[in-house]
């Protein structure tokens, strides 16, 4: 029996516990003190729940009632406004696997289909992606139908914490403790065991870290935090709010919004019952008091909040990752272990692929367990540059210059990855389609071809045309 004992709850803390208590030689121990609160910021996700959720063996996801327990909509898509300029927008859909949507990509990409018969990226994609195409028919409430296997969801994250833990302490192998750790005792790097506030001695094999940016396990035996992802990615703090539909028929909509500002952007996640929102901003370029009167001023003049009841609260976050997230019996995810930023939604993907490559290297017997953690590093290393790679063109790529934030964003210029991926893209002797973008982050990257596809047509930059904007990019 191994002994793992999971330090926090909220999402990452019981989506480990959901996802390794089906292990029956595993013990799962979770210490989640009632009187701390989580983040709860997190409410929209990508397809890859999908996968994770059938993994985990729970029954409560073996039909798609789970969604509306935790006030859930479905995500068809995640749209980008005033992001390449002020009056555009784009849409990264997501693909359907009851389509020909992969098809259109290759076609697209191999100039097969002609975009001048379109107004732009957005009327191209939902005139041939099947998802974007069902969500601007109108709102779609939560089904079975299997056009929309592929969705993500829009959910409220604390409700959907207390149903993974919920379900997770119906099995046997998993406990809960309502308790806080009051001292780590630590040899050699190694966590000996840990002393609670209520004076119960808890020891393990494994520690898991899910404190978030506290990260209390893993800064104990001095697993230390890589800020340098913080060199092109400016955006550090958020003001988030939650807010009642104003307009429910027109504000309610199956993708993720986001709103381009002078200094970041805004999120507009609609669940059932309320929006939840909030400016994503660089603490570099604007003050946090210059930011609340820009978001408070977009959410009166685009949906016609009062901005004397918009309350927001300020969330700092660490940008970042820690390249050891798995030192000696300490294993940190989600919060604990990286964060970029919550554009394209990658925080909660990338923390459950973190927990199913730690369940698949705890119960593979015959590797040596420096090897495991060699390779668990490595390849949580990989994942997140991938991510860091592909937001950095969200801005990068940009025509605006409204402000220095966007400037700065501009004068950065391509890394040799970002201008290799280009390059197959636009360069008609390279073609997209026959070396993949996973071959440049070693498989591990959340963005194939498609989503660089979108991303490059939402800037206007078609396939296969090696033009002096390109060219120059590629310098």
């Amino acid at each position: 029996m191994t002994n793992i004992v999971i330090a926090g709850g909220g999402t990452s803390g019981w989506s480990a516990a959901a996802y390794l208590s089906k292990n029956k030689d595993f013990s799962i121990t979770v210490i989640e003190p009632s009187d701390i609160p989580t983040i709860g910021v997190g409410e929209s996700t990508i397809p890859y729940i999908n996968t994770f959720h059938t993994n985990t063996e729970l029954e409560i996801f073996k039909n798609s009632a789970w969604l509306d327990e935790v006030d859930g909509t479905l995500k068809l898509s995640i749209e980008f406004a005033n992001y390449n300029r002020i009056g555009s927008k784009w849409i990264h859909p997501f693909l359907s696997g009851k389509s020909f949507d992969h098809e259109m990509v290759q076609k697209t990409c191999l100039s097969e289909i002609s975009l001048s018969l379109y107004q732009d990226q957005t009327d191209f994609v939902i005139d041939n992606f099947s998802l974007p195409n069902i969500q601007y028919q109108g709102f779609l409430k939560n089904n079975k139908d299997d056009k929309v296997a592929s969705a993500g969801y829009h959910l409220n994250a604390k409700i959907y914490a207390n149903l993974l833990k919920r379900e997770s302490l119906k099995r046997k192998n998993c406990i809960c403790l309502d308790d806080s750790i009051e001292h780590i005792s630590v040899v050699n790097d190694n966590i000996e065991k840990l002393v609670l506030k209520s004076g119960k001695v808890v020891s393990a094999d494994i520690y898991i870290d899910s404190t978030g940016f506290k990260s209390i396990l893993a800064n104990a035996v001095n697993s230390k935090w890589d800020s340098s992802y913080t060199d092109r990615l400016f955006v550090d703090s958020a003001l988030a709010v939650q807010l009642p539909y104003i307009d429910k028929a027109t504000q309610q909509k199956n993708t993720t919004y986001c709103h381009a500002l002078k200094h970041g952007w805004v999120w507009n996640v609609p669940l059932q019952s309320r929006i939840g929102t909030g400016y994503i901003f660089s603490s570099r370029h604007v003050t946090k008091e210059q930011a609340l009167e820009e978001f408070k001023l977009h959410l009166q003049d685009f949906y016609g909040y009062d901005p004397s009841e918009v309350q927001p609260r300020l969330v700092p976050f660490n940008v970042g990752i820690r390249p050891k997230s798995w030192k000696n019996n300490v294993i940190a995810i989600g919060l604990s272990s990286f964060f970029l930023e919550p554009i394209e939604s990658t925080a909660i993907a990338t923390m459950h692929y973190q927990i199913e490559t730690i369940y698949s290297l705890l119960t593979s017997k015959h590797i040596l367990k420096e090897d495991k953690i060699k390779r668990f590093n490595y390849a949580n290393k990989l994942a997140v540059d991938s991510l860091a790679s592909y937001i950095e063109l969200h801005y990068i790529f940009s025509q605006r210059s409204d402000s220095k934030f966007w400037r700065d964003f501009k004068a950065l210029g391509l890394t040799d990855i970002q201008k290799k991926v280009l390059e197959l893209y636009a360069d008609p002797e390279k073609e997209l389609v026959k070396e993949t973008v996973k071959a440049h982050t070693n498989g591990h990257s959340l963005f194939d071809q498609s989503s660089f596809m979108f991303l490059f047509l939402g800037y206007d930059i078609a396939p296969n045309q090696m033009t002096d904007r390109v060219r120059e990019y590629l310098s």
